[in-house]
């Protein structure tokens, strides 16, 4: 197994458990449920190999659209696991410097 792809499970099982306690359990079966992946409350438990590298990341888009502390969360893990995002989630958006820079030209008018 590649290490993206343990990385990738590692981040699904932190937020499939921290996601329970956060947006409530019903929200991360139905994330579970939309990207294929299986809930398990186990960290050791041998079915998380089950998942594709595919359903992973299928399951961290589903997840980072609980809100932006859902978001960052992924940044983080994804730093400490050492494993890549779906491009879905890295594609660059407006910066804070363009968005401050716009509202200095609205409040200017």
């Amino acid at each position: 197994m590649n290490q993206d792809k343990t990385g990738l499970q590692e981040m699904v099982s932190i937020l499939g458990r921290r996601g329970q306690t956060i947006y409530g359990r019903q929200n991360i079966v139905e994330t579970c449920t939309k990207a294929g992946v299986i809930l398990v409350d186990d960290p050791d438990d041998e079915r998380h190999n089950e998942n594709s590298q595919e359903s992973l990341e299928r399951f961290l888009v589903e997840y980072s659209k609980l809100g932006p502390a859902a978001r960052l969360t992924l940044l983080i893990l994804s730093k400490q696991y050492e494993a890549t995002l779906p491009k879905e989630l890295t594609r660059k958006k407006k910066s804070l410097v363009d968005l401050v820079s716009l509202l200095s030209d609205f409040m200017a008018k």
